[in-house]
């Protein structure tokens, strides 16, 4: 699986929901994935369900982990609370909404 996989993943899940139905998540997170050339950076809005690359001033979450993370955490091979712990993943912002971080991805 590829950043770009994982992204489309992101986006058909985020496509999928109802705009007028209760939502699990309400939030803005900002992604930084440090990739093998830099930094990547996506912008997950889930207040106006729309994924976009590049930043956002206005994050409630901001998530800082590889690529390669990245991809374990949505193939559901690396847990968040793992990732977490062996200081892979690093999150900034709202904790209660940060603890949902693996419905977002």
């Amino acid at each position: 699986m590829s950043l770009e996989t994982v992204i489309d993943k992101v986006k058909a899940r985020v496509a999928a929901v109802d705009p007028n139905g209760p939502r699990k998540v309400l939030g803005v997170f900002q992604f930084n994935i440090k990739t093998a050339s830099g930094i990547e950076q996506y912008v997950i809005d889930l207040k106006q369900l729309k994924v976009e690359k590049g930043t956002t001033a206005s994050a409630d979450v901001t998530v800082t982990l590889s690529v390669e993370d990245l991809v374990a955490v949505s193939a559901r091979t690396l847990s968040v609370g793992d990732a977490l712990t062996q200081g892979k993943l690093q999150i900034e912002g709202d904790a209660a909404l940060a603890a949902k971080l693996a419905e977002v991805i």
